[in-house]
């Protein structure tokens, strides 16, 4: 079989792919395991493998829909130096974690699989998180994000933003507690005042959930 190219083409591809390009599945299954005794592709999971070393587009492609996002996407946004050990994406379902050239990938459970993107890396395509709504995530589930430094991060270097998108993405997530947490760092990182896009409620929330923090923030009703 000459003709190898197709399996460049996608970061991530399967058994049935490979049939429809080699004709024959038992061929495609010869193939394919050659292909990994000589260490040309790897074995993903459950039938899926690649030849890419390209980790965020393998990563951003093995479910869809789903997008690289929380500190993972921070690091490719230049918001954070840290350097990623876990590759975490945000999926419509729970996958096990998956260990590929040296990363963990991590696949995060939402229900809010909008706001994301693709782009060219190199060669190949990865699906990645809006940074207006990266924001929003990283509030959604910070644990995800290392600690909360992290997340001041974001907001302190973000690059320039669309505030009607955040705006919108907010109304869309319809959370009180993560819009109050938004709008506090928008206003104290970035000057931006999106305060009454909702209403508020008489409860208090806590801006980290991690801090013991009791100091009150009247406006936004939060425990900074």
């Amino acid at each position: 079989m000459k003709d190898q190219s197709w399996m460049k083409a996608y970061p991530v591809f399967s058994l049935n792919l490979a049939v429809r390009h080699i004709g024959d599945k038992d061929y495609a299954k010869q193939f394919l395991h050659r292909k990994k005794m000589r260490k040309e592709i790897i074995n993903i999971k459950n039938g899926l493998y690649s030849a890419s070393q390209n980790v965020f587009a393998v990563a951003s492609n093995i479910i869809h829909p789903s997008y690289i996002s929380h500190l993972s996407a921070s690091y490719l946004y230049g918001a954070t130096q840290t350097i990623p050990i876990r590759i975490h994406i945000a999926s419509p379902k729970r996958i096990r974690s998956i260990e590929f050239s040296g990363y963990r990938i991590e696949f995060i459970t939402s229900n809010s699989l909008w706001g994301f993107h693709k782009e060219k890396m190199g060669n190949e395509e990865i699906f990645l998180v809006d940074y207006e709504k990266l924001l929003i995530d990283a509030f959604d589930k910070p644990q995800h994000m290392g600690n909360f430094s992290e997340i001041e991060n974001l907001y302190e270097n973000s690059q320039k933003i669309d505030v009607q998108k955040v705006k919108d993405y907010l109304l869309r997530k319809n959370s009180e507690r993560i819009y109050r947490q938004v709008g506090y760092m928008l206003q104290k990182h970035r000057n931006v005042d999106i305060f009454g896009l909702m209403r508020l409620g008489r409860n208090y929330f806590c801006l980290d959930k991690f801090s013991k923090s009791k100091k009150i923030e009247r406006k936004w009703r939060l425990f900074i």
